[in-house]
């Protein structure tokens, strides 16, 4: 099956209710690498959110949630941080999400594509 799941989440880009989803996530389906993109205001092209959640078993392979979020995030100049395992970053402007949400993707395939 796949082993990475971009999704739009609508959160509202609130920190709080990002860990619950990545928490969620974890427990529904830990093997899988997931990365969630929330808009402060749906359709704005203001601020983006960004958090990722990478198992383990994909870090070991090469595929890194830290990196994941800063290729997200590159193609509208956001940026962001964290650990191989998690990460999350943002951007105070975002015009097209689902731009973001194909170069995640495409960042996953590479990624988790050899091995999968």
């Amino acid at each position: 099956g796949k082993r990475a799941l971009v999704l739009n989440v609508d959160i509202c880009a609130d920190s709080k209710a990002a860990q619950k989803v990545m928490n969620d996530v974890k427990s529904v389906a830990p093997d899988m690498a997931f990365m969630g993109l929330s808009e402060e205001e749906a359709g704005s092209g203001g601020k983006l959110m960004c958090f990722a959640v990478v198992p383990d078993s994909l870090v070991a392979d090469g595929f890194k949630a830290d990196a994941w979020v800063r290729a997200a995030l590159e193609s509208c100049g956001g940026r962001g941080g964290g650990k191989p395992g998690s990460a999350q970053g943002q951007a105070q402007e975002c015009s097209d999400v689902d731009a973001v949400i194909a170069v995640a993707n495409e960042f996953a395939n590479e990624s988790v594509g050899a091995t999968a």
